[in-house]
């Protein structure tokens, strides 16, 4: 990943806004779509999870095989650029297919849900490393620079957040009750446009960042083997898989369960927008105040305040948000500030240790170490399927069909377990992170620093050899 030119100031503001963008395509996937499909769609959460684990385990596969794909392409548009746009238009076509609902066969709408999901997942995996892969050739080997592409890229996911928190619900709504629509597949098919486009602007503003290279295959690069190889013996690669595993596992399994939370324990769905409201502008200021809090205190010291912090607004949720949704909103808050601290520092720990591993072996693992990334988020999305029908089962959740087989009424026995266990399971996962990178994580930013440098030095050596070699037209 050679340094073409320094950074400029507007890089980090492309990521802000095609993150923005993000945030609102996937907005509804991440946050209602298990509640669209078993109160809209009618399927059964033991279904769900059936079909989202069997989904997810094809994901799974593409996680691993994307990153020595992105890593080894030379496209006409450059390593990672070629990749971004074709694969956010395939993630939205997904999305669309989940939240479709057409009138058919519950089976055949089972198979369009667990398609669509594959489709929304498995290009995501290219996306995520193409866009990791930019940001990492345009900031160069400056920890200043990734940093501020870091907390620039949750900033913009922040600021979407809120939107998205403030207009998604009251929209759906306005487009059902005034039109008898699918709400949820319009706005899903508006704000996947609004992804399409912010990723198109930065795909074109990097253009003499990110270009086709005809030295590309005379640099050399390590085999596929090789790159597998180096990551697995890479000690600190573990020590996040797991961590991440766990946080993932926790995410996917409980958060998208707080919908239940307003309809069956408050039984007030209008506060979940006031909720993400609260909690996506407290995460907001929190990603602008906490990035030079983490810049300063190092990213591992910032991991473990995180997961404390964490643990603290979740284990709050546990004993003491049944029935009191402003507690529940606090608390919520809290998470949202503990987990500002490290996420201003995205995607750099997989880069660090990937700058370890050519500073000691000469062998190029970045992008695919960056790839790395998503194996936990799909990992922990298998393992999330169990945990969310478990959920359910404890809490007594019931629905109640009709002989033609579609859904009269929902309910709830016991929504006291289901807040317990909504805020219980996630502070575990995150007290054990915390200690994780106490014990076990090891790079400090200075090394990081040092080794980054000393790669980028080496690559450009590569890249004027190279040069040099090649036949003169």
């Amino acid at each position: 990943m050679p340094e073409t030119k320094p950074m400029p100031k507007s890089f980090p503001w492309l990521y802000f806004f095609m993150n923005a963008g993000q945030s609102f395509g996937l907005a509804l996937a991440m946050t209602y779509l298990q509640f669209f499909l078993t109160d809209t769609a009618g399927i059964t959460p033991v279904t769900i999870a059936l079909i989202l684990t069997v989904s997810r385990v094809v994901d799974f596969i593409f996680s691993i095989i994307a990153g020595p794909i992105v890593q080894k392409s030379n496209g006409k548009m450059g390593q990672f650029r070629s990749w971004i746009l074709p694969c956010v238009i395939l993630v939205q076509l997904g999305v669309w297919m989940m939240f479709a609902n057409p009138n058919i066969a519950m089976s055949a709408k089972v198979i369009i849900v667990g398609v669509g999901y594959i489709l929304q997942n498995a290009p995501m995996n290219f996306l995520v490393t193409a866009n990791n892969g930019l940001m990492a050739k345009v900031a160069g080997p400056s920890m200043d620079n990734r940093m501020a592409v870091a907390a620039k890229t949750m900033q913009g996911m922040n600021f979407a957040n809120i939107i998205v928190a403030m207009a998604t619900l009251p929209l759906i709504n306005m487009i059902i009750e005034n039109t008898g629509m699918n709400g949820f597949f319009i706005v899903a098919v508006v704000y996947g446009l609004i992804q399409i486009s912010t990723t198109l602007v930065t795909v074109a503003k990097t253009k003499e960042y990110d270009q086709y290279d005809p030295n590309f295959k005379a640099i050399g690069g390590p085999s596929v083997g090789q790159i597998y190889s180096q990551l697995l013996q890479n000690p600190m690669v573990w020590v996040l898989l797991v961590i991440n595993i766990l946080s993932m596992t926790s995410m996917f399994g409980v958060a998208p369960l707080g919908m239940y939370y307003f309809q069956y324990s408050v039984k007030n769905i209008g506060m979940q927008p006031v909720s993400m409201t609260i909690m996506s502008l407290v995460s907001l200021g929190a990603a602008f105040i906490m990035a030079p809090v983490a810049k300063k205190v190092g990213k591992k010291n910032s991991a473990i305040l995180s997961g404390f912090i964490v643990a603290c607004g979740q284990m709050g949720i546990a004993m003491f948000a049944h029935e009191n949704v402003w507690f529940y909103i606090a608390m919520l808050a809290l998470n949202g500030l503990g987990a500002a601290i490290v996420g201003v520092i995205g995607v750099n720990f997989w880069l660090d240790a990937a700058e370890y591993q050519l500073y000691k072996t000469g062998i190029d693992t970045r992008p695919t170490a960056m790839s790395m990334a998503n194996v936990p988020m799909k990992i922990g999305m298998v393992l999330a399927g169990p945990i969310t029908a478990a959920v359910m089962t404890a809490s007594g959740y019931n629905q109640v069909l009709d002989e033609a087989g579609k859904l009269v009424s929902t309910s709830m026995d016991n929504p006291q377990m289901f807040v317990r266990l909504l805020g219980f399971i996630p502070a575990t996962f995150s007290i054990i992170n915390a200690l994780i990178y106490l014990f076990f994580y090891k790079i400090t930013d200075a090394k990081a620093q040092e080794y980054a440098t000393e790669n980028q030095k080496r690559m450009n050596e590569k890249m004027a050899a190279a040069a040099a070699a090649a036949p003169q037209e």
